[in-house]
């Protein structure tokens, strides 16, 4: 019990940094003179992370039967899903993973205008992807304009993309301190528990969110 109240306190961590400073990336090609942030600390995954990126079909509030206390195992990276928020409190229709943590490669802590953030370093294959699924989906409306960060079987945040991404590093920002950033690393890498089950919402909601366009966004605005 003690473990999992930890895990989920490192969730609701990398949930709330995230809505705070949502994803960028800092590309890997440019030709422009640039300083790369001294890592903190680096962390091979080594199996692939319980971590995918998926576009978001719709969004509804939930009610109490929607999401369970425990959150179900993530789904089949190949099909579309239905999750409920880290929180709780919303329901996302998302289509297939468009980018696995099987892309991941490495996770760093590191500095950035002295704030802590994670690198999240793909491998060439995953940057692709990570570039095509924002080109594909800056074009379109809220909600569908947003990416859903899944990890162990919850929307972590799902923000809204204004611009395609393109390189092979994903940057988390928003944590307070380094303990806070290293301990989203945890989370991110922990094993998913083995007695976990699918038991939340299974049907596809219809899309109602009304999240300002171009704003990093894990819930969507009432």
């Amino acid at each position: 019990m003690r473990n999992g109240g930890v895990a989920r306190r490192a969730g609701l961590a990398l949930l709330t940094a995230l809505l705070l400073g949502g994803c960028s990336v800092v590309s890997t090609t440019t030709t422009a003179p640039t300083v790369a942030p001294d890592p903190l600390t680096s962390v091979s995954p080594g199996p692939a992370l319980d971590l995918q990126l998926r576009p978001v079909l719709g969004v509804e509030k939930s009610d109490v039967a929607d999401c369970t206390i425990t959150a179900p195992p993530n789904p089949d990276p190949a099909v579309a899903a239905s999750l409920c928020s880290e929180d709780r409190t919303y329901v996302y229709a998302l289509g297939p993973a468009a980018v696995s943590g099987a892309r991941v490669t490495g996770l760093e802590t590191s500095l950035q205008g002295g704030r802590p953030v994670i690198q999240v370093r793909l491998d060439p294959r995953g940057a692709s992807e990570l570039s095509v699924i924002t080109a594909q989906v800056m074009a379109e409306p809220v909600p569908r304009s947003q990416l859903a960060i899944v990890a162990h079987g919850r929307v972590q945040s799902a923000p809204v993309i204004s611009e395609q991404i393109d390189g092979g590093v994903m940057i988390l920002s928003g944590f307070a301190t380094e303990s806070d950033a290293q301990g989203a690393i945890n989370f991110l890498i922990a094993r998913p528990s083995p007695s976990a089950t699918a038991t939340g919402r299974t049907s596809a909601p219809t899309a109602t969110s009304t999240a300002p366009s171009g704003t990093p966004s894990g819930s969507p605005s009432p």
